[in-house]
């Protein structure tokens, strides 16, 4: 695939997030042909190369902690007519790992990009959860800091669309009593190793699958998707019953603003309206 004096192409390759019979032929192929291949974990990246039989091959590491000069380099060898494969521990670069820093230096470049389809965790699970997939949003990981994860969730909360949350083992039973007690008690399912001898979907409301996962030892990669907010247009209502509900998302520690917005969501009411009683309390 090297090309002289023309600009080498960076392909987006999808690997496999379990069974590395997922690979396609096409990704089998390019990997084969390209000049380089920068990947976020050389010995996966071996491990896969191995077992279609591809040897020879210049790799090298490219993650979270490398430094800008990696990049430099990778772009370097781009202008210079090589050609480079661009893979993630597993899954689609860019989901939640450094490779979208590359994709943005090519673009600035305009250096050939080529995506190679494959494996992602967040749509596997989402497709094996049952929750409705016409309007989705990927989250991936919370923030860690206290404050700037709670807001995210608060965010959340009002949030029409089916959610999709990365998680460790370690922090899973966390992250869904936080959802219980901002979102509510949702329907969810929770996708652990895709693809390999031990998937497993646990699918119910939160308070369900927390349940669940009090009685065992989560391991493994974890995907968790959430039923989004369902509106409830309520009419009928007088303003001490607005008062009350208000007070209720107070309480639990949800900012006025934010408040409101859920409000709004739930009641057949007019904005200002709505800002006239909650300047009352």
């Amino acid at each position: 695939m090297t090309g002289g004096n023309i600009k080498g192409t960076l392909f987006i390759c999808s690997t496999p997030i379990g069974n590395l019979e997922d690979a396609s032929f096409r990704l089998i192929r390019t990997l084969g042909e390209v000049d380089l291949i920068a990947a976020e974990d050389t010995r996966t990246a071996k491990k896969l190369l191995q077992k279609y039989n591809i040897s020879n091959k210049n790799i090298v590491s490219y993650h979270d902690f490398s430094k800008e000069s990696r990049i430099d380099y990778l772009i370097d060898r781009l202008k210079a007519g090589r050609s480079i494969a661009l893979v993630s521990e597993s899954g689609t670069p860019a989901i939640q790992d450094p490779g979208f820093k590359v994709i943005n230096r090519c673009i600035e470049e305009d250096i050939p990009l080529a995506v190679i389809p494959g494996p992602n965790a967040a749509v596997s699970a989402l497709v094996l959860s049952g929750l409705p997939t016409d309007c989705f949003l990927f989250i991936g990981f919370l923030p860690r800091a206290k404050a700037k994860r709670k807001n995210r969730i608060l965010e959340l909360a009002a949030v029409s669309c089916t959610t999709i949350f990365y998680e460790s083992p370690k922090r899973i039973e966390k992250l869904i009593s936080e959802l219980l007690e901002k979102f509510g008690d949702r329907k969810a399912s929770l996708v652990r190793e895709i693809s390999k001898i031990y998937e497993e979907s646990i699918r119910g409301r939160l308070s369900e699958i927390s349940a669940k996962l009090r009685q065992k030892k989560v391991k493994g990669e974890v995907v968790l998707v959430v039923d989004g907010y369902k509106k409830e247009l309520i009419r009928g209502f007088d303003e001490e019953d607005l008062k009350r509900e208000l007070m209720g998302l107070l309480k639990q520690g949800i900012s006025k603003k934010s408040a409101i917005k859920i409000l709004l969501s739930r009641y057949d009411i007019e904005k200002q309206k709505l800002y006239n009683i909650a300047t009352k309390i």
